[in-house]
């Protein structure tokens, strides 16, 4: 399990070499300067071309070959581009390095072994051009990467930008795990400087696990900063209702905790997520809820 830390180490980037994926590179990389991370580019590759023309060997290989030095190709291209992103963004004279590798095989498990192998502190990939939460939920390469992490994800739909972070909003649903997610980003707030809103969302208009509840309270009332703040949506409509408390306070992320079965999961799942979530650009951090403190 991955470690709060309050000074990051390396945000691995994940890439296909979609508009989508690389305007997601390059927003992320404006911050990476501010979390003091190093950036590691990663595409990921079919391990098995297929061939229906001819069936040999030679063929294959060639053709794998190919797969892999094109991938390195663009990941050299996109890393050059990311480098003079952070060159336009450099001011307190920190300079991230800009690594890349390219793997074959499934998505997320080239993720769960390049987190064995390396000290990623954060995941950053593209979203849909829909819905960033639709595409959270139920796209199968952000659902494969969100399941194989343990470390925060964040998913960077088109057009939305990250060279101001002023404010953060996470829910919560008063599981204790959640006070980890908590303690994360109020070190990340001390890093960039963002406002940090706390909302607890429930279904229900009564008060629910109070052990849980005062646990939650009391962390919140724990914390020494003036720009944390804490308010509750309970009853129906909860995502609508949240969606629309990002936009009107202003918030440039949001963030939840990721349970694999749990509130959350079954809440987005019968919702009715399309008339939701409908051009929704704002960019979702999925926190894991096996984060723990170091």
């Amino acid at each position: 399990m991955q470690s709060i830390k309050a000074v990051m180490k390396t945000i691995l980037m994940l890439t296909d070499f979609s508009g989508n994926a690389t305007h997601a590179a390059r927003a992320a990389a404006t911050v990476v300067e501010k979390l003091h991370a190093d950036i590691l580019l990663f595409n990921t590759y079919y391990d098995h071309p297929i061939l229906p023309a001819y069936g040999g060997g030679p063929w294959v290989v060639e053709e794998f070959v190919f797969r892999k030095e094109d991938s390195t190709a663009q990941l050299s291209h996109l890393a050059i581009q990311l480098r003079h992103v952070i060159a336009d963004q450099t001011k307190n004279g920190f300079r991230p390095k800009t690594d890349y590798q390219s793997g074959e095989g499934s998505l997320g498990e080239n993720v769960e072994v390049i987190l064995k192998d390396k000290a990623i502190d954060m995941i950053v990939m593209g979203g849909s051009t829909n819905s960033g939460l639709e595409h959270l939920f139920f796209g199968s390469d952000t659902m494969d990467v969100i399941n194989h992490a343990n470390c925060p994800v964040l998913v960077i739909p088109p057009k939305a930008l990250l060279k101001k972070i002023n404010k953060v909003t996470v829910a919560t649903a008063f599981e204790l795990a959640d006070i980890n997610a908590i303690t994360y980003l109020v070190g990340l707030a001390k890093n960039i400087g963002f406002e940090l809103e706390i909302v607890h969302v429930s279904l229900t208009e009564k008060d629910e696990e109070p052990v849980k509840e005062r646990a939650i309270h009391n962390r919140v009332r724990a914390i020494k900063q003036a720009n944390v703040t804490y308010q509750q949506i309970r009853g129906k409509d909860v995502i609508k209702r949240l969606k629309g408390m990002c936009k009107d306070n202003g918030s440039d992320i949001l963030a939840l905790v990721h349970y694999q079965h749990g509130f959350f999961a079954d809440i987005f799942r019968t919702s009715n997520t399309e008339q939701a979530l409908s051009g929704n650009h704002l960019p979702i951090m999925v926190i894991p809820s096996q984060l723990i403190n170091p």
